[in-house]
């Protein structure tokens, strides 16, 4: 049976405009696309996504370059596409998500929020 959804954290002491396109680009190139995104201030990213089975080892192993540092949990999620499932179960898609926290010294960023009216 294979793991639904995904969940897969990291951090990076790297850019962090570089880092999503690393995310966003890796995670197209291994069978899957990007389905929503939340960003909390400078800090941390959350992307939604939907891939293929056979896309996650991939996935997982090239997004853990580039500065992008995964935590043991999410890397131990390859043990569990072992690859007669994959064979089985290779365009099965899957729903996941990858969570950035970006490790850095730049103050919040602050965003105007309009008064609601009434």
């Amino acid at each position: 049976m294979l793991p639904n959804p995904i969940r897969i954290k990291g951090f990076t002491r790297g850019n962090r405009h570089e880092m999503i396109d690393h995310a966003v680009n890796t995670i197209s190139r291994c069978t899957g696309w990007v389905t929503n995104h939340s960003m909390y201030a400078n800090k941390v990213i959350v992307i939604n996504f939907e891939i293929e089975a056979r896309g996650v080892r991939e996935l997982i192993l090239s997004l853990n370059q580039n500065g992008l540092i995964l935590f043991e949990e999410s890397r131990s999620i390859i043990d569990q596409f072992p690859e007669e499932v994959l064979l089985e179960n290779g365009e099965e898609e899957l729903k996941g998500s990858l969570n950035i926290t970006f490790v850095n010294e730049e103050p919040d960023q602050r965003h105007h929020v309009p008064p609601i009216p009434g």
